[in-house]
């Protein structure tokens, strides 16, 4: 009979319940700076529509919002890394593991 892993692919480490509780509040942290990252994200995405659709903006200007957008899709994109990383590390605890040997 060979063993059908159902685990996680991400090098997760079992956490004690300190570890575990310093993971949530950072999760915690996470999902509320996520949310000041889209709002500037949001920002960023507006004054870059500007640049490329209003006339008569200065070049220096128009880079500068192109650049800062840039740099807001690169903060989103790591933070929702980040969390999906955190996410996975909580759920797959011991506790949390699927039963399916005995389930089936």
């Amino acid at each position: 009979m060979t063993k059908v892993f159902t685990g996680s692919v991400f090098g997760i480490r079992e956490l004690t319940d300190k570890q575990r509780e310093a993971t949530r509040r950072e999760l915690a942290w996470l999902e509320t700076d996520l949310i000041r990252r889209r709002k500037r994200l949001a920002y960023w995405s507006m004054r870059k529509a500007q640049a490329e659709t209003m006339p008569g903006i200065p070049e220096e200007l128009r880079e500068g919002a192109f650049y800062f957008h840039a740099r807001a899709q690169e903060l989103v994109a790591s933070g929702e890394r980040l969390r999906a990383y955190l996410v996975a590390e909580l759920q797959d605890q011991p506790e949390h593991l699927p039963a399916y040997h005995y389930a089936h």
